[in-house]
């Protein structure tokens, strides 16, 4: 399928881990089996109480391309920046713990990147509906296409709902990234959505990206007591949308990306007045107001 390799440069699989045991095998097997073998592959076991640290350990006895590191619970992005201290690799990709990849998942981001010289590709997704039993399929076999991005470029798929695009900008897996681009990347540790925060900062570092309309990486949804009581006021910050705004601006981003910014802001808005009032946070909902009261009045909405 793919020309034959003059190098296989070493490239860092990161894997947080936390009370997956019911996962974490399929997860794992689907990384060791890949086509692209020169891998280390970075578990970090963030605290688990289940299962999780003896399956890593064992990996790590029958592969010696596994390495494992346990730290005290404290989120998927303190996990995150452990194993960023831990990577050796030339180019780097994450994996959740109860995700997997298609066998040659990593294989074709890597010739994607080398065939277009680019720092950072990117590949879709299927989602796996986990009570329903079903695959969510958001690209078709006639749907593929290449594409190569200015930074610039690619955020115009920021919220694009076409091919579920808009959850491919955010996540941080799906893609592989020269490794030179997370030397000052920290993810935050007190946040739910960490990568709301962080991916977007990568790409501003890079020179191109490159995307293919290809479902390479299988995300498992679940439906759990915590999703279903979970306050989207956390879900869809409101301070990671300002330091995007701030930074966009300061770097002289095109209108049409600040304008989208400003849209997707009003609408977080929305969703905070709406939930720090049913969350009976009066504090968080009058700083809303406030906020609310100088957009209407800058942006002229």
């Amino acid at each position: 399928m793919f020309p034959k390799m003059k190098k296989m440069e070493k490239i860092s699989v990161i894997v947080p881990v936390y009370n997956s045991e019911a996962y974490l095998e399929n997860c794992l097997n689907s990384i060791i089996q890949q086509t692209y073998q020169n891998l280390e592959i970075i578990l970090v076991n963030d605290g688990s109480t289940d299962g999780s640290a003896a399956i890593c350990q064992r990996y790590k006895i029958q592969d010696s391309r596994v390495k494992v590191y346990h730290k005290p619970n404290g989120g998927v992005g303190s996990s995150r920046n452990r194993a960023l201290e831990a990577v050796t690799g030339d180019y780097i990709l994450f994996v959740d713990n109860d995700d997997w990849l298609e066998l040659d998942h990593i294989e074709s981001l890597y010739h994607l990147l080398k065939k277009a010289d680019a720092d950072i590709a990117i590949g879709n997704f299927t989602q796996f509906m986990e009570e329903e039993g079903n695959f969510l399929i958001h690209v078709g076999g006639n749907d593929y296409f290449e594409r190569v991005y200015s930074p610039f470029e690619w955020f115009q798929h920021q919220y694009d709902g076409q091919y579920n695009l808009s959850q491919c900008f955010t996540v941080p897996w799906a893609k592989l990234y020269k490794a030179e681009l997370f030397k000052e990347i920290v993810y935050p540790t007190d946040k739910t959505v960490e990568d709301d925060y962080t991916t977007y900062k990568v790409y501003l570092q890079a020179d191109k990206i490159v995307y293919m309309n290809r479902a390479i990486y299988l995300h498992r949804k679940r439906e759990t007591s915590v999703t279903k009581t979970v306050n989207l006021a956390d879900v869809y910050p409101l301070q990671s949308i300002e330091e995007r705004m701030m930074i966009l601006q300061l770097i002289g981003a095109p209108k049409g990306l600040i304008d989208a910014e400003i849209a997707a802001y009003k609408w977080r808005l929305a969703i905070h007045e709406e939930e720090t009032l049913k969350h009976g946070d009066m504090e968080a909902y009058q700083q809303v107001l406030v906020k609310k009261r100088i957009k209407e009045k800058s942006f002229h909405a």
